[in-house]
């Protein structure tokens, strides 16, 4: 008995007929991935010794098995395939030429009511593609919606849009509802007019911003996005077009507003938009300190740092203090933080603070005028020298300028004077009048005694000096770079 067939690589190089009235009368209105079944499948007519089952046809396809099945549904009702099997899913492919010649009218009557009322929904003034007739009967086969309500869509989308709109912008809606389980005239009226007052608002932005357009299906489900999901009112989605102002504004860079409000403050609501809006315009009198007012997310996330840790009369100081040359939005935080950290809590607290940091300032100057260039170290460990007179000490202005009058001679001016003035703590001079009379009093013991006891006097000066330097030498080395201006 002879035997005959082909290599099993045949099919690679082979081709597949595909009828001409096939691609002129059905292929136009389907869509592209129900194209791509059919063909795939039309091979493996032509080459069945090729093993083949739904998934492997998913695989080889990039699609989904529900994709192919959805796929070959759309062909059932075109009359060119025909189910066979459902365990497993088989499906027969029918010449479209032989069923014209046959006069096989074999028909899916569902299909064919569906398809009469979907076109009475458009007073026969517009005819739908196949294709277009389909996805509307997968939202009923897949989605599960009634008849009744995908007319109600569509009527509805007529009213919003026109006969011309385009049927995947009602499928989002379709969707939702299905979501929804929106099974009734009464559960769709009641959808449809929550839509309608989505459609109406983003219209509304879209007029308030300068657009005289309708709004895409993308802008819609933007605004659809902000009042269903983000739970803000039409009220704050307003409020909020304010920070559109100056600009193009579009409904971009709105939902990046509206997104950074409901971020930032926990949420939507019009009392969200207020207070969003109020943290601006205090930010605004920050930056203004600077020079700008210019409000950015960065400038905001910093003042929102600013804000928890202080009221706004408190941050206006403190930028206050920080205006100047190089100064920016960041300087005035870690002036805030310093504050916090030293247990500054209120005004009065601050004031006070400032208050002494100013009169430090200021003698620091007049220090520097006595002491020269060489006397002017880094100004933080300065600073700490003074705290330790006046503070621990409890020396005045005037009795450590009178010091510095002494000491400005020296080879080490400020080591000098952090030596004289730890004499005068220990002895108890306060007033310069007492350090004038200890001035004298040592020169005219040096001019009364001989070299001698004056040699024996310069060693005591000297080693109580030399004792006080080494500990300030100390001081500036533990504590160099650790003490804040202000």
């Amino acid at each position: 008995m002879a035997s005959f067939g082909f290599d099993e690589r045949y099919a690679m190089f082979d081709v597949t007929p595909v009828e001409n009235q096939f691609i002129l009368e059905l292929l136009p209105e389907a869509k592209g991935e129900f194209v791509k079944v059919y063909l795939y499948g039309l091979m493996k007519c032509y080459h069945p010794e090729i093993d083949t089952d739904l998934d492997q046809m998913a695989a080889d396809l990039q699609m989904t098995r529900e994709e192919i099945e959805q796929a070959y549904r759309y062909w059932e009702r075109r009359h060119i395939v025909r189910r066979i099997s459902d365990h497993p899913p088989q499906w027969r492919y029918i010449s479209n030429i032989q069923k014209s010649l046959s006069g096989d009218t074999d028909s899916d009557p569902e299909f064919e009511s569906f398809s009469n009322a979907i076109y009475e929904a458009f007073d026969n003034d517009r005819r739908l593609h196949g294709s277009e007739v389909a996805a509307c009967f997968e939202w009923h086969e897949e989605l599960g919606l009634p008849t009744e309500v995908i007319i109600m869509l569509l009527k509805h989308m007529i009213a919003l849009r026109g006969k011309q709109f385009k049927i995947r912008d009602a499928e989002k809606a379709a969707v939702e509802m299905s979501r929804e389980k929106v099974q009734t005239i009464e559960d769709a009226e009641e959808f449809l007019a929550r839509d309608r007052v989505v459609a109406d608002g983003a219209r509304r932005v879209l007029r308030k911003m300068g657009k005289k357009y309708s709004p895409s299906e993308a802008q819609t489900a933007m605004y659809r996005k902000w009042i269903r999901e983000w739970g803000f009112t039409p009220e704050a989605v307003d409020a909020a077009l304010a920070q559109t102002a100056g600009g193009d504004p579009s409904m971009g860079y709105l939902d990046s507003i509206l997104n950074r409000i409901r971020e930032s403050n926990g949420g939507g609501g019009v009392d969200r938009v207020a207070d969003d809006q109020k943290q601006r315009e205090a930010l605004k009198q920050i930056l203004r300190e600077f020079g700008r007012d210019v409000v950015s997310e960065d400038t905001l996330r910093i003042y929102r740092e600013m804000a928890a840790l202080y009221p706004q009369p408190i941050l206006r100081t403190a930028a206050k203090e920080c205006r100047g040359a190089g100064r920016r939005l960041e300087d005035v935080l870690e002036l805030v933080r310093s504050w916090k950290n030293r247990g500054l809590e209120t005004e009065a607290d601050i004031q006070k603070h400032l208050d002494a940091f100013h009169e430090q300032t200021a003698l620091l100057v007049e220090l520097k005028a006595l002491l020269g260039t060489e006397g002017t170290a880094d100004s933080r460990l300065r600073r700490q020298a003074v705290n330790r007179w006046t503070n621990e000490w409890g020396q005045s202005r005037e009795l450590i300028l009178k010091a510095a009058e002494y000491a400005g001679s020296a080879r080490d001016p400020m080591g000098y004077l952090n030596a004289i003035l730890a004499e005068y703590h220990r002895k108890g001079i306060r007033t310069p009048e007492e350090a004038e009379k200890e001035h004298q009093n040592l020169r005219k013991s040096r001019e009364a005694e001989g070299n001698k006891a004056v040699s024996a006097q310069q060693y005591e000066q000297r080693d109580y000096r030399d004792k006080e330097q080494e500990a300030f030498n100390r001081l500036l080395r533990m504590n160099g770079g650790s003490v804040e201006d202000a």
